[in-house]
């Protein structure tokens, strides 16, 4: 209704579902047009049913934000997701359980969006 969109944003339980859209997406479904997703505290299903997701490389352009003191998502299970993921961007802080905003990740955060914006003149 409010599309289309470029990109996927998801933190915690909806970047987990963030990543199985990217899943479906990179396997050709149309329902899913975006080129990118930044994943923040996500981590892989672990129900049965889910597995499929994540048997092949997902070939989806993401940026996957992980908190080293993370209590709720442990930045292990976050890994484990971007291992998931042909050549994923990783951004570590420092931080726990919430979306970063300090100048560093800022600027990590446009790098990363710069790649999908349409150049002047194109």
């Amino acid at each position: 209704e409010h599309g289309p969109f470029d990109g996927l944003l998801g933190f915690s339980q909806g970047a987990a579902l963030a990543a199985m859209v990217c899943a479906l997406r990179a396997r050709g479904d149309p329902r899913f047009p975006v080129a990118f997703a930044v994943l923040v505290a996500a981590f892989a299903s672990r129900a049965p049913a889910h597995g499929h997701f994540y048997r092949d490389p997902i070939a989806l352009p993401t940026l996957h934000v992980v908190g080293d003191t993370d209590a709720v998502i442990a930045a292990p299970l976050s890994w484990e997701l971007a291992r998931c993921f042909v050549e994923p961007v990783v951004l570590t802080h420092p931080g726990g359980h919430f979306i970063p905003a300090a100048a560093a990740q800022k600027k990590a955060y446009l790098e990363f969006l710069e790649r999908f914006c349409p150049r002047q003149g194109q």
